[in-house]
């Protein structure tokens, strides 16, 4: 290759944080808001940067627009789900192998208040 190709390309590329920025957000715009079912609908994702993370932003309606629903019970079993489905998933292979930490917000449908936060680390999966 010569010095004005890799110079080209070097200059066409776009960094690995932009390139996730830019994949969250053609997601939230081609696919959100997506029911995952009768009370949770994912809103949008986002990428951050700063601190490499990747949140999916959940609203719970119906029966789980309730603050009082999260007991420390309930708090471990969504985490041990979401991890087990982050540690399957193909899609996110190119995300877990840069290391991304993958937040996962629950908040009411009607007040907006968050319910409950998940953090996955890359230690995790």
């Amino acid at each position: 290759m010569t010095a004005a190709a890799l110079v080209l390309s070097a200059c066409s590329s776009t960094s690995r944080e932009e390139r996730f920025q830019r994949e969250c957000e053609e997601f939230t715009l081609n696919y959100c808001p997506q029911r995952k079912d009768s009370c949770q609908m994912l809103d949008s994702i986002t990428y951050n940067a700063e601190d490499n993370s990747m949140h999916n932003w959940y609203a719970l309606s119906g029966q789980l627009d309730n603050d009082t629903l999260f007991s420390e019970k309930l708090k471990g079993l969504l985490y041990d789900e979401l991890l087990g489905n982050l540690k399957k998933s193909l899609p996110l292979k190119k995300y877990k192998d840069a290391g991304v930490t993958f937040v996962y917000h629950y908040r009411s449908a009607t007040s907006g208040k968050e319910f409950h936060k998940v953090v996955i680390g890359a230690e995790s999966y």
